[in-house]
């Protein structure tokens, strides 16, 4: 299930703003171990279940739908899911990721 697709009317997940000079890696090239991170993004929020916002520079692999690995912080890599991307400028995106694990 992709976030874009939940009824706007439901309550939406508790988010956490991120700690203090956290980031986020991201990558979509290599799924397996050894993680090897594509892309570096700030951290927007957190939601310990669900997912997180991140802010990046906008690249054609990062696809809504596309799956992904992602390490936030100091947690160990998880497999998440672009499940919506929206433009902050001609460069950077903003875009939310579901965790699947």
């Amino acid at each position: 299930m992709i976030i874009e697709d939940l009824d706007p009317e439901r309550p939406r997940p508790v988010r956490f703003p991120p700690d203090a000079l956290d980031y986020a890696q991201i990558a979509v090239r290599e799924l397996q171990e050894p993680f090897t991170p594509d892309f570096v993004a700030l951290v927007n929020d957190e939601s310990p279940m669900n997912g997180c916002a991140l802010v990046a520079f906008d690249h054609e692999l990062l696809e809504v739908g596309k799956g992904c690995l992602v390490k936030v912080g100091r947690m160990d890599p998880v497999a998440a899911l672009i499940a919506w991307k929206k433009e902050v400028d001609g460069k950077l995106v903003r875009m939310g990721l579901q965790y699947l694990e």
